[in-house]
């Protein structure tokens, strides 16, 4: 067996791992189930395998490494802990990765060193890229949904309600999102028996929001202070909508500055094609 069929193997592998598993799954149920099962059956074999893999010790070596399983578990976190994963799991599909990029070389035939140098680098650093811009794209939902919680609660709380009880109310009427999830999971640590202090600041830092930490802050706050909760959280929801007024109108002041390299680059060459087009073509028949 040479080197490139062995590498194909563990390709493939992962892929028929899911796939026998999905089998012996459809031969428990009879065989009827549904696309939505077959993919969360799929999903399961997979992170069985990843898990199986992230318990090895040269993984567990990997994780040992400074700062590198608290840098994974913080992207996991900020990005919403897609699929389920861990750290062992992210961990794995980095190596995929690689692996994969290896064998795409291996396969071209690429003889230049530097190719067998950043290639692998590149794609083992591809998955925290992605994730990076998921817990992006996140942040940016709940920026904007924020505002709008926090208004409901000011309305809420002035009407007797108790933070934490209206914020439930506001969730049965809010449509899923990444704050809803966040929210979700600040009540059920609540209802464990978690300090609200400790709450507000986990929720805080799980978001990544500067506004999130400055509205715990004040939460907080206003609790050993003992001063109202109704007119903290109306004065800070004002104070949002100021800022996000201020955040606009900066992007708009940007805009000008962003959009003249793209009118430099392929806007005015065509202008001067045809303002000086005409002229230069008189002069060469003249010249002629």
């Amino acid at each position: 067996m040479d080197l490139r069929t062995l590498l194909m193997m563990l390709l493939i592998f992962p892929v028929a791992y899911g796939g026998i598993g999905l089998f012996l799954d459809s031969r428990r149920t009879g065989g009827a189930f549904s696309t939505r099962w077959r993919a969360d059956s799929q999903r399961r074999s997979m992170l069985d395998l990843s898990t199986l893999v992230g318990r090895l010790a040269l993984n567990q070596f990997i994780l040992r490494i400074k700062g590198l399983r608290s840098s994974l578990d913080l992207l996991l976190m900020r990005a919403g802990h897609p699929f389920g994963w861990k750290a062992e799991d992210l961990l794995v599909y980095k190596e995929i990765a690689m692996a994969a990029s290896l064998f795409v070389l291996w396969g071209c035939d690429m003889t230049e060193p530097v190719y067998w140098c950043i290639a692998p680098l590149i794609s083992f650093w591809i998955p925290d890229l992605l994730l990076r811009s998921h817990a992006s794209s996140r942040r940016v939902l709940m920026q904007r949904q924020l505002p709008g919680v926090v208004d409901l609660l000011a309305l809420t709380t002035e009407s007797g309600l108790d933070l934490l009880v209206a914020l439930e109310r506001i969730l049965d009427k809010m449509k899923p999102g990444p704050l809803r999830d966040e929210l979700q999971s600040l009540m059920q640590e609540s209802r464990l028996g978690t300090s609200r202090r400790d709450v507000l600041e986990r929720w805080a830092f799980r978001t990544g929001l500067s506004d999130a930490q400055s509205l715990a802050s004040l939460v907080v706050q206003s609790e050993q202070m003992g001063s109202p909760l109704a007119a903290v959280l109306r004065n800070y929801a004002e104070d949002m909508r100021s800022r996000r007024i201020l955040r606009a109108e900066e992007l708009a002041g940007k805009i000008p500055v962003k959009i003249l390299l793209p009118m430099m680059v392929f806007f005015f060459p065509i202008v001067f094609v045809i303002i000086l087009g005409p002229v230069a073509l008189d002069f060469f028949k003249n010249y002629k």
